[in-house]
């Protein structure tokens, strides 16, 4: 259950920093507003990929996967 909520919360991150990207790249200039946000996205497609990963294991360990 653990990859799910992971999943979830790096999706919603995504999200949100994506649109305050969206809107502080409208804005001329880059600073310390950019790098905050490209921050944020990192760490949003960190959880998401770390929840992903998880998944692909329990996926693994079912009786019957056909996953290595």
């Amino acid at each position: 259950m653990k990859h799910h909520i992971m999943i979830a919360l790096g999706i919603l991150m995504a999200l949100l920093f994506a649109f305050r990207m969206a809107n502080a790249l409208v804005e001329p200039g880059l600073g310390f507003r950019e790098l905050y946000l490209a921050g944020g996205l990192l760490i949003a497609g960190y959880l998401m990929y770390s929840g992903w990963r998880e998944w692909r294991a329990f996926k693994a360990e079912k009786p019957g996967s056909d996953e290595a």
